[in-house]
C-alpha cells in the first residue's frame, strides 16, 4: 500500500496539475477540454533528473472515458508583461512544438500532455534559469472533444532549475578547536530533533554548486560556504565577508542515500582559533513547487 502511495504521489508531481473535480460530474452536457490549473504553475526541473517535463490539458464531462481524444495546444511567442520573460526559442525543443501541437487523452485517462525538454548546456548557462523568470504561455485552440472552457484555457507555465543536492539535512558532527597548533576541545554534537533548526540548508546558486548553511543549533551556526557537487566529488568556495573555509581531509557525496561526509576547516578571524568540523549530513526533504520530497519519498527512485 506505502508503494502505491508513493506512485501516486509521482504521478501527481510529474503532471503538475490539480485536477478539479466539479469537471469530473458526469451530468455536464457535454464534454469539455481545459487546463487543471486555472492561470499558472510553476515547474522546477532538477539537475541530474532530466531536465524536461510535461504541460497536459484535462477533459471533463464524462465518469469514464471510453476513447483515445485529442486537445490541441499553441505555445505563444507573444511577449509577456511583468516580471515574466518568454523562454528563448533555443532553449527547449521550439523546432518540435513551434505551431499547434496535438495531445492524446488516451482511454481510461483525462489527461494528455506534449513533452518540453530543455537544452542543458544554454539552460543552465543563463542565470535567469535559476530565477523562475523564464515562462512559456500555453492555449488550447481545439479539440476532439465537444468544446473548451474559455475560462479555463490558457496557463502559463514557469520553468527553473535546482541543484540535484539542494534540499535540509540533519547532521552529526565533530568540532575540533585547534590554538597555537594544539587541539585543545572536541566536542561531538548530533540533530536533537529533525526541526528546521537542526537542519543544515543547502540551496542553490548554480547548476553544480549550493550554498551552504549550517543548522541553528550546531556550532557551526553563523558561517557560510559554497560547495561544488559534480560526479560526486565535493569541492569548497568560500563566500566574500564569511570566514575560509577548506577541504581538511576526504568528502564525498552518495547519491543513492543523498547523503554527505564533509571534512573542513576555518578560522575564526578575531581570535585565529581555528576549527576542524568533520561532519555527517543526512538529507531529509526538499521542497520542490510547494511538493515535500522526503527521504522516504525520493528512495523509490533508487531500488
Amino acid at each position: 500500500m506505502k508503494h502505491l502511495f508513493i506512485l501516486a504521489a509521482i504521478i501527481l508531481c510529474l503532471s503538475g496539475c490539480k485536477y478539479n473535480d466539479d469537471y469530473l460530474d458526469p451530468r455536464l452536457d457535454q464534454t469539455i477540454a481545459y487546463f487543471a490549473s486555472a492561470t499558472s504553475y510553476n515547474r522546477t526541473l532538477i539537475v541530474g533528473e532530466g531536465l524536461y517535463f510535461k504541460i497536459g490539458a484535462a477533459m471533463a464531462g464524462v465518469k469514464e472515458n471510453k476513447k483515445d481524444e485529442s486537445v490541441y495546444m499553441f505555445i505563444s511567442r507573444e511577449p509577456l508583461g511583468g516580471e515574466k520573460e518568454l523562454m528563448p526559442k533555443d532553449y527547449y525543443n521550439s523546432s518540435e512544438l513551434g505551431g499547434i501541437i496535438e495531445a492524446t487523452i488516451p482511454q481510461g485517462e483525462f489527461l494528455g500532455y506534449f513533452t518540453v525538454k530543455m537544452d542543458s548546456i544554454k539552460f543552465l548557462n543563463d542565470p535567469h534559469s535559476l530565477t523562475g523568470r523564464y515562462a512559456l504561455p500555453v492555449k488550447l485552440v481545439d479539440t476532439s472533444l465537444e468544446s473548451i472552457n474559455t475560462e479555463l484555457d490558457s496557463i502559463l507555465v514557469t520553468v527553473k532549475y535546482m541543484s540535484g543536492v539542494d534540499g535540509y539535512y540533519l547532521y552529526e558532527s565533530t568540532v575540533k578547536k585547534e590554538i597555537g597548533g594544539n587541539i585543545i576541545d572536541t566536542k561531538t554534537e548530533k540533530y536533537p530533533n529533525e526541526s528546521d533548526n537542526s537542519a543544515w540548508r543547502l540551496e542553490t546558486k548554480a547548476p553544480f554548486t549550493v550554498q551552504v548553511s549550517p543548522a541553528v543549533n550546531s556550532s557551526t551556526n553563523g558561517i557560510k560556504f559554497n560547495l561544488t557537487v559534480k560526479d560526486n566529488a565535493v569541492t569548497y568556495e568560500s563566500i566574500v565577508g564569511q570566514p575560509v573555509v577548506e577541504a581538511d581531509g576526504n568528502n564525498t557525496y552518495d547519491s543513492k542515500t543523498r547523503d554527505f561526509e564533509l571534512n573542513f576547516k576555518y578560522k575564526d578571524s578575531q581570535s585565529e582559533t581555528v576549527y576542524h568540523v568533520s561532519t555527517k549530513l543526512i538529507f531529509r526533504n526538499r521542497m520542490v513547487d510547494n511538493f515535500n520530497q522526503t527521504r522516504e519519498y525520493l528512495s523509490y527512485f533508487n531500488k
